[in-house]
């Protein structure tokens, strides 16, 4: 009766430190691609999307896909606690289809190739700017996509790409910058705000903070939205998700109420055995513009401006090209949130950063 008992007592132990942590899979732009998907006459009259697509995007998917997802598959059965959901940031698929009907054959196979996965969790996915780029593309996506995030969420009042995913004591809002019709900002506000969850994420393919020589972001031409815009993800100490640029990154910007922590994840696998980047970037500003002075020439002398202004406000930052995946550990008992990046098919994490430290004022 004893040993029962005790095996009884051990086990409650256990899962309740179990079920103290919980897990999220974070993957950037993907370029899910099959050369059948695309009308090769449109395509050839766009010679630099032509060398991508077959060349890199259709190849990548042919050689790593089947196996890189059945290692995302994989972390979720076997990593000891619970992962609640994949959060894939935009540019799952490559775009450019050439035609309507080509479009919509893209979008349908881009969605069975999710399905096909069976993943145990769900996927909660941003809308990236090659989803919905080449003509039929935008309704394709209404079409497939967003069905897709009906049932992946249990939530058929999902409309848009504008969506807050919920699960336990962790938010997901996910927000599109493409969206003519929604004011994202306010519903970012309102889906922050009215919420209780204890860790809040936003989801993105757009960074918020510039991170690259290239200084793409999101409401860069509008500088008092973007103001507003931060200062709603640092009041509620949202941890923004982007991808976008292709590259890992992650910073620290400060503002009006606090820090904003942005990551960046890029998921284009084109090499398995990638594992370690060949520069680690620390120092942010001007200089990230000029050491890539091939990079439209003509407006260097605005980025390395942007870039001198930013970087009175950022504290910390750290970039590299190395596709791969993260991992988000919550712990709940500790009020903890981890990160760590997995570079292509790496067995071991190649970085471990305390997110909750970066946030603290």
């Amino acid at each position: 009766m004893r040993i029962t008992l005790f095996f009884i007592f051990c086990f409650s132990i256990n899962f309740y430190s179990l079920a103290q942590k919980s897990r999220l899979i974070v993957l950037g732009d993907i370029h899910y691609d099959l050369l059948q998907d695309h009308d090769m006459d449109w395509l050839s009259t766009k010679q630099g999307d032509l060398r991508q697509v077959t060349e890199e995007y259709t190849k990548f998917t042919k050689d790593n896909w089947n196996d890189f997802s059945a290692i995302l598959k994989n972390r979720t059965t076997t990593n000891g606690f619970p992962v609640k959901a994949v959060i894939q940031l935009g540019d799952f698929s490559e775009g450019l289809a050439g035609t309507e009907k080509m479009a919509r054959q893209m979008a349908s196979n881009a969605m069975k190739a999710i399905d096909a996965l069976q993943m145990p969790v769900p996927w909660i996915i941003a809308k990236g700017n090659h989803d919905i780029t080449g003509p039929g593309a935008v309704k394709a996506f209404q079409e497939f996509y967003i069905p897709m995030f009906q049932k992946q969420t249990n939530n058929p009042g999902i409309k848009s790409a504008n969506y807050t995913f919920r699960c336990d004591n962790i938010q997901v809002t996910c927000i599109d910058p493409w969206d003519k019709e929604t004011d994202m900002v306010a519903f970012l506000e309102r889906e922050l705000t009215d919420s209780e969850a204890e860790y809040k994420f936003v989801a993105i393919h757009e960074p918020v903070i510039p991170v690259t020589e290239r200084c793409w972001h999101t409401l860069r031409n509008d500088q008092v939205k973007r103001e507003k815009l931060l200062n709603v993800i640092a009041k509620n100490k949202a941890i923004v998700l982007c991808g976008h640029l292709h590259r890992y990154a992650v910073v620290r910007r400060d503002s009006k109420y606090g820090p904003v922590v942005q990551v960046m994840v890029n998921s284009v696998i084109k090499d398995r055995n990638f594992q370690k980047p060949t520069k680690i970037i620390t120092e942010y500003g001007p200089s990230l513009a000029v050491n890539v002075p091939d990079w439209q020439p003509e407006t260097l002398e605005a980025r390395k401006a942007m870039l001198s202004e930013e970087a009175k406000y950022v504290t910390y930052y750290k970039q590299a090209d190395l596709p791969g995946y993260a991992m988000i550990t919550i712990d709940d008992k500790k009020g903890n949130v981890l990160l760590e990046y997995y570079a292509a098919f790496a067995e071991k994490p190649y970085d471990t950063i305390d997110l909750t430290k970066l946030l603290k004022p």
